[in-house]
């Protein structure tokens, strides 16, 4: 992985910002990291094809808009850098979620099993996700990853179940059904209808927001679910 790839990881939701916002934070990059004075149109462009980003057509407008009316941007030298301000702005984006992922470093996160593994890699890399929405407060996102890995792990234990469309309606087979699982999972699968309720919330309605309680209300019994099911 290439050093600003690593570096845009640190922004939960980078590939979800508006491209002026992205622009902004790409310049950091180029200054503080790469230690260059200013940063000309076709250095952003090769820094949106490094992380996979498409630019933006309008690039040499928004560059030219960043630098006048929208006030992010100087223009000198051939190139652009930021204002002052909106520098140490970003360096404090920057040092809050470092903060938090420190905090979380320091606990046994909701998304992590200590001694356990995962067979499926597409469980561990949802996880691994649902980990760092959880870490910086994204709680919409970690909504979705529930849901989706709830519904991934119930198609594990039978083809029937996979053959099932719907969250819900497989939910209601594994009730109805319960010779695949343990006493106590059949009574989380029941509360883990909420997290149906979740997931679907954030999908359909997106004035809707989440918060950690919306999260931490059903990762109990997620977390046996996970364990009884998937763990080797």
């Amino acid at each position: 992985m290439s050093k600003l790839n690593q570096w845009i990881d640190q922004f939960p939701e980078f590939h979800a910002l508006p491209p002026t916002e992205q622009i902004v934070r790409l310049a950091y990059f180029s200054e503080v990291e790469d230690a260059q004075e200013t940063t000309p149109r076709q250095r952003f462009s090769a820094l949106f094809d490094t992380i996979g980003v498409e630019q933006p057509a309008n690039l040499a407008q928004m560059l030219t808009y960043l630098a006048g009316r929208g006030k992010r941007l100087l223009k000198r030298d051939g190139g652009y850098s930021l204002r002052r301000e909106v520098r140490q702005a970003i360096r404090e984006e920057l040092e809050r979620f470092s903060g938090i992922q420190s905090a979380a470093s320091r606990l046994v996160p909701a998304f992590e099993f200590p001694g356990q593994s995962f067979i499926d890699g597409k469980v561990r890399t949802l996880l691994a996700e649902a980990k760092k929405s959880y870490a910086t407060e994204c709680w919409n996102a970690c909504g979705i990853l529930v849901r989706i890995i709830i519904e991934r792990t119930l198609d594990s234990v039978d083809p029937k179940i996979k053959g099932i469309q719907g969250l819900r309606d497989k939910l209601n087979y594994c009730v109805s059904n319960p010779g695949q699982f343990s006493k106590s999972i059949i009574e989380g699968l029941k509360e883990l209808k909420g997290a149906k309720l979740v997931g679907d919330i954030v999908a359909h309605h997106s004035s809707i927001t989440l918060d950690k309680h919306d999260v931490d209300v059903v990762i109990p019994p997620f977390r046996m679910l996970l364990k009884e099911v998937l763990a080797n």
